[in-house]
């Protein structure tokens, strides 16, 4: 079983609010989610109690990619199995909204 250990991004606890595009597509890099995302395996998401908040800018620098290219958040959250607390599921549920909204959202004209 893969295992995705958030805490590993919060320099031993010191970080409770995991915030940052950039931020998030670094941890993207970190975890290798390229490989992961076509792994037969479900991956499990671990997030320590003491991180309070994935912003959606961070949760879509690291997850993006993989919620696109599995189509629908019922087959990213298949595939990404979270163990977090129900606030950060919360967040977690907006986020993979947000980035199947934007990429439903029709071109704009100027």
């Amino acid at each position: 079983m893969t295992v995705i250990d958030l805490g590993l991004a919060t320099k031993n606890g010191q970080i409770r609010n995991l915030s940052g595009k950039e931020r998030g597509e670094d941890a993207r890099a970190f975890y290798k989610l390229d490989q992961l995302d076509t792994c037969a395996s479900p991956v499990t998401v671990k997030v320590p109690d003491y991180i309070y908040a994935i912003s959606s800018s961070y949760f879509l620098g690291l997850f993006s990619q993989s919620v696109l290219r599995q189509g629908s958040a019922d087959s990213f959250l298949d595939h990404y199995r979270f163990e977090a607390d129900a606030s950060i599921m919360k967040q977690v549920s907006h986020a993979i909204s947000r980035c199947l909204m934007s990429r439903a959202a029709p071109p704009s004209v100027h």
